[in-house]
């Protein structure tokens, strides 16, 4: 065997990081997870999210979550040039006490987000490599380049948080 050439190295990359707070019927969306996590197709341990999880396509279809995106994706539409694309996927989750998030990125997605549904004292959604947080509190979201990084400590707490997260790929055309 012969190597040529062996290069480990980081480099600078563009992303995009957007946080804001957007009024939602939490309510309503709280019930609806609920009952994706009675479904057989449920994604509950199965994945990143160490708690409760709907199937990945569960809010694809749904028309106050689609009315909910659409304000994002208005801003974002307005601000960032990011080619055509569309929803792929888009899934509630709780974390109670005792779990939390492993680190991982939602690539080859192009960007994704998540919404927190309610106000409660569990840990932060962390995005170490560039310093930002997102807290869980009603209404407040966050949309990222999907190659980044984020995770949450264990809730150490006794309030379980709820939110959607969701992904959005490229449309290619021919």
């Amino acid at each position: 065997m012969q190597i040529h050439k062996h290069i480990e190295k980081k480099i600078e990359r563009e992303y995009f990081f957007i946080k804001g707070t957007i009024d939602i019927d939490s309510n309503y969306f709280i019930e609806e997870i609920k009952k994706g996590f009675e479904e057989k197709s449920n994604n509950s341990y199965k994945t990143n999210v160490g708690g409760s999880m709907t199937s990945w396509g569960f809010f694809n279809d749904n028309k106050n979550f689609s009315t909910v995106l659409k304000k994002i994706i208005n801003y974002l539409d307005k601000n960032i040039k990011l080619g055509p694309y569309v929803l792929s996927e888009s899934w509630g989750f709780s974390l109670s006490i005792g779990e939390k998030t492993n680190l991982h990125a939602h690539e080859p997605n192009m960007w994704s987000g998540v919404l927190y549904l309610n106000d409660c004292n569990a840990p932060p959604l962390e995005f170490k490599e560039i310093g930002e947080i997102l807290t869980p509190e009603k209404g407040n979201f966050a949309i990222f380049s999907s190659f980044l990084g984020h995770e949450t400590e264990v809730n150490e707490n006794d309030s379980t948080k709820f939110g959607i997260s969701f992904n959005v790929k490229h449309v290619l055309f021919t």
